[in-house]
């Protein structure tokens, strides 16, 4: 998903934005979770690269990435995830690698997002999408952009864009939008004109 060292600088940029950090770089102790999405950033990147040092770059990233993984209970695929992700806090965490994500999602501990048994595609989430605390997405479903998936929800539907969802099956519970729950970091630095080069 990333191919060039540009786009690489903006998906970092927009993953701190979204994470809310104001320091440039992660602080040695701490910062798990950002030290985490930059692996898996980097990795993302350096997964296509050639020769020799492609390979040490690729291989330093992919046991980095493996080992925050494990440190901080997640399974997610180190590509399929567009800009501006903000993971908010440490636990399990499962996304299978059929499923796609757009751009400023924010995840909370305990979600689950998987395909039905035997099968490889899962959900197909779009931008601005806030995912609450112990939610699960199961199968190839379409959750629109702006919606909000809220605490310990099943969804097994399409979900409409900028609605709330929520319930065991999930249903729509209000037509309020992410707005007021996710850091729309790719807008911030559109409209301040932020340089990422």
């Amino acid at each position: 998903m990333i191919a060039t060292k540009n786009e690489l600088n903006y998906y970092l940029l927009c993953d701190r934005i979204a994470l809310g950090k104001k320091s440039l770089r992660p602080s040695f102790f701490g910062d798990e979770i950002w030290k985490f999405q930059i692996a898996m950033r980097k990795l993302d990147y350096f997964s296509k690269s050639q020769g020799l040092l492609g390979m040490i770059q690729r291989s330093y990233y992919r046991v980095k990435y493996h080992q925050l993984s494990l440190r901080l209970g997640f399974s997610i695929p180190y590509s399929n995830i567009g800009p501006g992700l903000a993971i908010v806090h440490y636990g399990t965490i499962v996304i299978s690698s059929g499923c796609t994500i757009g751009k400023n999602c924010r995840i909370h501990a305990g979600v689950n997002i998987g395909a039905n048994g035997g099968e490889s595609k899962a959900a197909t989430i779009g931008s601005n999408v806030y995912i609450g605390p112990g939610s699960k997405i199961i199968g190839d479903v379409i959750i629109g952009d702006d919606s909000v998936i809220g605490a310990n929800a099943v969804v097994t539907k399409d979900v409409p864009p900028a609605v709330t969802v929520g319930g065991i099956p999930a249903k729509v519970i209000s037509g309020n939008d992410s707005t007021k729950h996710i850091i729309k970091a790719t807008e911030i630095i559109k409209s301040e004109g932020i340089s990422y080069e």
